[in-house]
């Protein structure tokens, strides 16, 4: 009998608690359709906010496609993913009329922008066999002025350029030191900058108004430079040439004068000497490096300071 009113009582709750459920959704039915406008305009706005809190999450994913970011500094990608050369429109001291120490002082600290000159399109050989050379290097038959048209305005203290094949990197080049030489003897200085535990050498040269950058590969870094313009370079403890630089509007030519270079083995019989593009004996090769560098000192590298730029970069 206990048992019978037990399950008599569990049914009559069911029951009760079934159709206080019904009524609580068939009001809270009727309420959302009396309230249907008022409950339409949350929704949309929720959904407009919930688009623009999404297209705020997807945008950043859409700049790293374009930038690739290393501390606080972002370095642009193209579609294929290579870097791309730091650019820009201009500097705070562009247009301003200026000598060309002020100029290249002006650059050294980041105020006044460069054309690029890149080794591969700007800077060629002169004076040469195009057949002693790869198919890659430019060979100009005289020595001129060139549009400058198209060229890469940079920032020096932005350059984002290697010497290695001229390879563009997602880092700064450091610069380390410098020197001011008369290149081409023309009675103006030029100024050499080398970089710091890198191997990028570029040359600043001025004409009219602008100031040209000419990067160049590491393979041409000069090991002496000398007062006179002659650039010598060490390629191996068996290579030793040496070369004229003629820094020209829109282009940069040099010439290689003499070289020496071991053809194979470590045989000193197996030695090659050269003075401008003809075979000549060693004899006759240290009498032509005797006159292009005799009784002189290489110049002296400067410590890439502000301090050593006003100092020695000067008119």
């Amino acid at each position: 009998m206990r048992r019978l009113i037990v399950y008599l009582l569990i049914c009559i709750m069911g029951a009760v608690f079934a159709a206080c459920t019904k009524s609580s959704s068939t009001q809270n039915g009727a309420d959302r359709a009396s309230d249907g406008e008022s409950l339409s305009e949350p929704q949309t706005t929720e959904t407009e906010t919930s688009k623009e809190q999404s297209t705020e999450t997807e945008a950043p994913r859409e700049t790293e496609t374009q930038t690739e970011t290393q501390g606080e500094t972002e370095f642009s990608v193209d579609d294929t993913g290579k870097y791309k050369l730091n650019t820009v429109e201009s500097l705070e001291d562009d247009g301003k009329e200026m000598s060309p120490a002020e100029a290249y002082r002006s650059v050294m600290k980041g105020k006044h922008s460069v054309l690029e000159l890149f080794e591969g399109e700007k800077f060629f050989w002169v004076n040469i066999d195009p057949k002693e050379v790869s198919s890659f290097t430019l060979v100009a038959e005289s020595i001129e002025d060139r549009p400058d048209t198209g060229l890469a305005r940079v920032d020096m203290l932005h350059y984002n350029r290697s010497g290695l094949a001229g390879a563009i990197c997602p880092f700064y080049v450091t610069w380390g030191s410098f020197v001011c030489v008369d290149l081409d003897g023309d009675g103006k200085e030029e100024v050499l900058v080398s970089g710091e535990g890198s191997d990028v050498t570029v040359i600043l040269h001025f004409v009219g108004d602008e100031v040209y950058m000419t990067s160049i590969y590491s393979k041409f870094r000069p090991a002496y430079i000398y007062e006179n313009g002659v650039w010598e370079t060490l390629m191996g403890a068996f290579d030793r040439q040496f070369y004229k630089i003629y820094p020209r509007k829109g282009a940069t030519y040099h010439e290689q004068l003499a070289y020496e270079w071991v053809a194979e083995g470590m045989n000193s019989d197996s030695y090659i000497y050269k003075v401008k593009g003809k075979d000549v004996t060693k004899e006759e090769h240290d009498a032509y490096v005797e006159e292009l560098i005799g009784g002189l000192t290489p110049l002296e590298w400067h410590e890439f300071t502000e301090e050593n730029i006003d100092r020695y970069v000067v008119d």
